[in-house]
């Protein structure tokens, strides 16, 4: 590790702050699809996770045995009811405790054998955990994901990014780098132009945090433009972007020439340096399931292009506003400060 990398590194006391502004908040840790008949394990805020059906229910607990820490992702379930660890074979139900240890027979369980249960909800095709069992955040809303005029397509998942949760929402967030990372894709190469904010309030964050972003730009062709292909990348189109973030997640609605693409992307932030992306195309034209390939390479393309920026952004976390390390410039970056001025109310460390 380079003395500028570990210089960017924040400490312990920022990671722990980080992650505990983020327990209260429901995140993204699989696809339904991934979920069998077997334990499945997942890591959320550095904590190890097991996401099992027992019972009849889906359930998330501690993804570490009790007794001498194995993962219980290696364990299996037992008649649909108990989530066996493989390494002495104790048993936990649905609720975490535990119900059965072998070399005990009938002797008594100790009250301390039980592990912490998670709550856990299943929306847009995705698994969702809240660490907080106190915590009244709302899930995050994806209303195309209920509305029939829209064809779905399957729910991808990204390359582990090595960047912080953060990092990523502002990426997608962020309307002005077009030309410059995308070329001939979202923009023309080297020759940027500012977004039309619709609106004079073209910025709104409210009481849950939900960030709202409206413009329009130009842009090549493209599928989620006008359904097309590049063809000459100096040509634009007219776009319309209404983009919805949370901590946790960016929506890009783009209404083209041909109907309206919707990008949804939910980030679980596996460490503060770590982060998964759950990312599912949404369209109300072209909806032969035979064109999903052609617009799921468009997608991934971009976020490629887009990766190779987000991880080199140092530090891994955000400094504070106050500190001005970071040079917004306005009206350009008004969307990223508004998100970052919410990250500082919530309690998310900048460092």
């Amino acid at each position: 590790m380079t003395d500028q990398v570990k210089a960017a590194q924040p400490g312990e006391q920022a990671i722990a702050d980080y992650y505990e502004a983020l327990t209260p908040f429901w995140h993204p840790v699989a696809r339904v699809e991934d979920i069998g008949d077997q334990p499945h394990g997942v890591i959320l805020l550095e904590r190890p996770l097991v996401v099992v059906r027992l019972g009849g229910e889906l359930v998330a607990m501690d993804g570490v045995c009790r007794h001498l820490g194995a993962a219980l992702e290696l364990g299996e379930v037992v008649d649909g009811e108990t989530l066996r660890c493989k390494y002495h074979g104790w048993e936990y139900d649905g609720t975490g405790r535990c119900v059965h240890i072998p070399l005990r027979d009938k002797a008594k369980i100790p009250s301390m054998a039980r592990i912490e249960k998670y709550r856990c909800q299943v929306r847009y095709g995705l698994v969702w955990v809240c660490l907080d069992p106190d915590s009244d955040k709302p899930l995050p809303e994806y209303p195309q994901f209920a509305d029939d005029e829209f064809h779905k397509g399957p729910i991808s998942i990204t390359e582990d990014w090595q960047a912080s949760m953060p990092r990523l929402v502002m990426a997608a967030l962020d309307d002005t780098h077009f030309s410059w990372v995308h070329p001939g894709v979202l923009g023309v190469a080297h020759d940027p132009t500012m977004p039309d904010r619709l609106t004079d309030d073209p910025v709104t964050v409210d009481e849950d945090g939900v960030l709202v972003s409206r413009y329009r730009t130009q842009m090549p062709a493209n599928p989620m433009s006008t359904g097309d292909e590049v063809a000459d990348q100096t040509e634009t189109v007219p776009a319309e972007f209404y983009n919805v973030a949370t901590v946790n997640t960016m929506t890009n609605v783009i209404t083209g020439a041909e109907g309206v693409s919707v990008t949804f992307n939910a980030y679980s932030p596996i460490r503060h340096d770590l982060t998964r992306n759950f990312c599912q195309l949404a369209r109300d034209y072209d909806k032969d399931p035979a064109k999903d390939r052609a617009f799921e390479e468009f997608n991934h393309g971009i976020k490629e292009q887009d990766r190779e920026i987000v991880e080199s952004q140092r530090p891994w976390m955000l400094p504070p506003l106050k500190a001005r390390m970071i040079l917004y410039v306005r009206p350009e970056d008004v969307p990223l400060v508004e998100y970052q001025k919410y990250l500082e109310r919530i309690g998310v460390p900048q460092i």
